[in-house]
């Protein structure tokens, strides 16, 4: 398909997988294919070789690759802390030193990098560090060179869905109109969610909380019997239909967990100092329409609460998508990150 830009989006729960072009302002994704990642995650050949056994059906020649990574605490880990200001090496010397109290293994498996989040009065800054395993980046590098890609940009999920909120500042439709106003994103993946608070001129917040809806899956497995070799019956389906999950005793426990969480950051974040008027909510991610998930958070709120507006932004041709194990996708969605990893790296 001529030379595109790749991005890999590595979900706890999928690797979802996009070649792209830009036409006519806008995103287009030409092929994809969507797998299961490994329960080892980032680190199992087993990944990588998905990986590349895909790009292969893809027919992908060559191109740019952006890689989008979510934290799992082993192979990638990323912390905030207080830091002095200064040069870029001063800086980068003091998370080196630092590197060792931040990832569960030798610090010297790992590559380091940090971002600036804000600047104190005090001199002070407030920063964002991540670490990734130097062996799988390297695996990931020989892949890309072996597929004719090259590896441009490698960031976290978290930033790759806060850079979504710039869609939403700079669209005439969905901008804000005061400073006083603040909006915000919640992507709700395989086994987290992202919440990013922000206003017209900066973002307050971007948190990552952890959740159980995808305990659902295993649970819906084990009480379907004969019925999941029936070629009807889709158990992703299944879990967001709500006279369906109404049945599963566990399910309102998942839900209140998580929907509590939403609530209490977005809370948190537009009464603290500065207090913003919130007006409004914008969901994405593979399981933001489980059952009375926005329905619970707009409640609490009584502010519009929307689909993020992918399609405005990105379009997905529907028969591009490699399916396996009767997924429903394509979905827009899903592709939350690998919108922002466009934005924030395809210059």
């Amino acid at each position: 398909m001529g030379k595109c830009i790749v991005v890999t989006d590595f979900g706890l729960g999928r690797t979802k997988i996009g070649a792209y072009k830009k036409e006519n302002g806008k995103y287009v994704l030409y092929s994809g294919a969507v797998f299961d990642t490994p329960e080892g995650g980032f680190s199992e050949p087993e990944l990588l070789q998905h990986l590349s056994a895909s790009l292969d059906k893809m027919a992908v020649k060559s191109g740019d690759l952006f890689v989008s990574l979510p934290v799992d605490e082993k192979n990638i880990v990323c912390t905030e802390a207080d830091y002095p200001q200064g040069s870029a090496k001063e800086i980068g010397n003091i998370v080196k030193n630092n590197l060792g109290g931040m990832v569960p293994d030798e610090a010297e498996q790992y590559t380091a990098d940090w971002r600036l989040l804000e600047s104190y009065s005090s001199g002070q800054g407030k920063f964002q560090i991540a670490a990734v395993k130097t062996a799988c980046m390297e695996a990931l590098q020989e892949i890309a060179e072996k597929k004719h890609l090259v590896l441009k940009r490698a960031d976290l999920t978290v930033n790759a869905v806060e850079n979504l909120a710039g869609l939403i500042r700079a669209d005439g439709k969905y901008g804000m109109s005061s400073s006083s106003d603040a909006a915000a994103i919640v992507d709700v993946g395989h086994k987290s969610a992202k919440i990013i608070v922000f206003t017209k001129d900066r973002t307050i917040r971007c948190e990552t909380v952890s959740h159980n809806l995808y305990r659902l899956d295993k649970i819906i497995n084990g009480t379907l019997g004969d019925l999941k070799n029936d070629p009807g019956i889709i158990p992703e389906t299944l879990k967001l239909n709500p006279s369906y999950t109404s049945k599963i005793s566990q399910y309102q426990g998942f839900l209140t967990a998580l929907t509590t969480e939403i609530i209490r950051i977005v809370k948190q974040s537009v009464s603290g100092e500065y207090r913003y008027r919130l007006s409004g909510i914008y969901f994405t991610g593979g399981l933001f329409k489980m059952p009375q998930l926005v329905s619970t958070v707009k409640d609490s709120f009584d502010v519009p609460c929307f689909a993020f507006p992918m399609e405005d932004f990105l379009q997905v041709n529907s028969n591009c998508i490699s399916l396996a194990n009767k997924r429903v996708y394509p979905s827009p969605d899903v592709f939350a990150a690998s919108l922002g990893m466009l934005i924030g790296g395809a210059k």
